[in-house]
């Protein structure tokens, strides 16, 4: 997937274990991914200069999701959000789903 690998995507979940297996899936696909389990370290260590999507998985907590939502307002107003509740077959699916009915 060669227009992917311009994409950025940061995912917060809410175990690491689970946030490295969709990172894993996503990089195979030639996105730029940086995933994180914990809000603070998420907002402080990412450093791309923008952001294409912010993916949640699992059940994060319902504060972790509207501080994350309200850091990508203001540093990344025009990335999208996705949440992902399935397994991690079908992820790389329906994030390439999501860009393209978002014209992005």
């Amino acid at each position: 997937m060669e227009e992917g690998n311009s994409k950025h995507i940061l995912i917060l979940g809410k175990h690491q274990y689970m946030v490295d297996n969709l990172q894993n899936i996503l990089s195979k696909e030639g996105y730029q991914v940086v995933g994180f389990d914990e809000v603070e370290k998420a907002t402080e260590e990412y450093k791309p200069p923008h952001l294409d999507m912010l993916v949640f998985t699992g059940a994060v907590n319902p504060n972790d999701y509207s501080e994350m939502i309200k850091w990508k307002e203001e540093k990344f107003p025009s990335s999208l959000v996705f949440e992902h509740h399935g397994g991690p077959a079908t992820l790389a699916d329906e994030i390439n789903a999501a860009f393209a009915q978002s014209g992005k």
